[in-house]
């Protein structure tokens, strides 16, 4: 049995969830939230705790796989969430995680793809991710929603890309848009050109093969060793 752990990373209150990869859509193993706050200390304390209550769910669970919400760095907390966002990947080379991350608009649109995405709001998130959980009459924090969609669709990735047990075929359109999608204009100054704008081509932007990447780090080091 293999688990996924779907993550909104935050340095105040981080959402996640734990999903079994070939479990039901409407079952989360675990759900919280991971919390610091000023009482915890300086800003470097706060980034440690938040990092090592993540590596904690990653180790409870022998976590391989992350689908995360991409951290929005052009808002007032830019600084600390690009702070956190390299102390997680820190923490993801070590234990050679392979990581998905979907832009916040583009969760949104996952959900909802047939309505605008300036119509889509955080109410909307959390009343479908209710739905799914069969959670009404529950409280499901904003947080935890936006966790369970980042690993609902982090889940589907990885069943189409890494194991294969999902086709194209099976992907909406919006997810194989988002996935894979690539273009080829047919007129104009870039005809024959083709443009790569699904995930699968954004290594290392919005997907991180950290084994693949200490692999490489690994060789490049062996190889300046050789040398000498």
């Amino acid at each position: 049995m293999a688990y996924i752990l779907g993550l909104d990373p935050s340095l105040k209150k981080a959402g996640y969830v734990v999903l079994d990869t070939d479990g039901k859509d409407n079952v989360t193993v675990e759900r919280g939230m991971l919390k610091t706050s000023p009482k915890d200390g300086i800003l470097i304390l706060r980034l440690l705790k938040q990092s090592s209550q993540v590596a904690e769910i990653i180790e409870k669970y022998d976590i391989k796989f992350i689908g995360m919400e991409a951290p929005f760095f052009d808002a007032f907390s830019t600084e600390q969430l690009f702070a956190l966002n390299q102390f997680l990947h820190k923490i993801f080379l070590e234990k050679s995680i392979y990581v998905v991350c979907f832009p916040p608009q583009a969760l949104k649109k996952l959900v909802y793809p047939d309505v605008s995405v300036r119509e889509i709001h955080k109410a909307q998130m959390i009343d479908k991710a209710k739905t799914m959980l069969d959670l009404h009459g529950h409280r499901l924090a904003e947080d935890v929603a936006d966790a369970f969609w980042a690993g609902h669709f982090g889940r589907r990735f990885y069943k189409w890309f890494i194991q294969k047990s999902l086709s194209e075929k099976d992907l909406g359109v919006y997810e194989k848009h988002l996935f894979c999608g690539k273009h080829t204009f047919t007129r104009g100054a870039k005809k024959g050109v083709t443009e790569y704008k699904g995930i699968i081509y954004r290594e290392n932007e919005l997907f991180f093969d950290f084994k693949e990447i200490k692999r490489r780090i690994k060789d490049v080091a062996e190889k300046e060793s050789d040398r000498k």
